[in-house]
């Protein structure tokens, strides 16, 4: 396991790439955790994964104020893996780019995000698979909570490309809202240029509904209570994907404090 913690000076910039190369056959989790930024940050994480080679990446965006930009790339071999989970809760805002290219047979992509948007802030999300070798996998899952006059972009592409039979890519969002002054955009795109393959998207976006207010009024719990007990249960269901123990504390930490 290799573990990064990401930060910079006050009133300095940040810019890191890292590359990383996962050998045939090896096992790799990388935990990359951002804190204490106050100006800009941006970090590009480039991942080779050779065949038969598995590699998570866990990303943890809490403690900071900065206005940020994350960017992941991907490559995996015949029958590579790449698990990617995110938790962003960061104060500032965020853009984030993710592209990954199957090009091994077998090879596979999944991808877990929870986010809180708040306090004027924007969250820009961009996830792109190309499916290039044959009996693919993608899994692309982003759950959280926009509030408070802020505003959230979900973009999720899935390309099923020529040669790529056998693959299936699928995608789904849910989004809480809580607000009348929130913007959410959520952009799910499948493409097919293959026979044999399977494409499946969708989302869920909507306010608490009339039965849980319901149930959490005969409880004795208010509405603004109820709101920060579903947003912590979404979030929390990302911690414990995260698979690594110092990660999923980190995570479950500065969560609580938010919420």
């Amino acid at each position: 396991t290799v573990r990064m913690t990401i930060q910079n000076a006050p009133q300095a910039e940040a810019a890191l790439q890292v590359l990383v190369n996962a050998a045939e056959g090896s096992h790799l989790t990388i935990v990359q955790n951002w804190e204490g930024q106050a100006n800009y940050a941006a970090v590009r994480t480039i991942l080779n994964v050779a065949a038969d080679a598995s590699v998570p990446l866990i990303q943890v965006l809490a403690d900071n104020s900065a206005d940020s930009w994350n960017d992941v790339g991907c490559v995996a071999a015949e029958k590579g893996s790449i698990e990617l989970t995110r938790l962003y809760l960061t104060k500032g805002n965020l853009t984030s780019g993710v592209r990954t290219d199957l090009i091994g047979d077998g090879s596979s992509f999944t991808s877990h995000s929870g986010y809180l948007v708040q306090q004027n802030r924007t969250l820009d999300m961009n996830v792109i698979v190309n499916h290039i070798g044959k009996k693919t996998m993608s899994d692309i899952t982003a759950e959280g909570t926009v509030q408070n006059h802020a505003a959230k972009i979900f973009r999720g592409t899935i390309d099923l490309r020529t040669g790529c039979s056998g693959s299936e890519g699928k995608e789904n969002e849910t989004v809480l809202l809580l607000g009348d002054d929130v913007v959410n955009k959520t952009i799910p795109l499948i493409l097919c240029a293959q026979e044999d393959v399977k494409g499946n998207h969708g989302a869920t976006i909507g306010e608490l509904d009339e039965d849980t207010m319901f149930y959490f009024g005969a409880r004795g719990i208010d509405k603004e209570a109820a709101e920060r007990i579903v947003t912590g249960a979404k979030l929390e269901h990302i911690c414990d994907l995260m698979k690594d123990e110092a990660a999923e504390k980190i995570a479950k930490e500065a969560l609580e404090e938010v919420i």
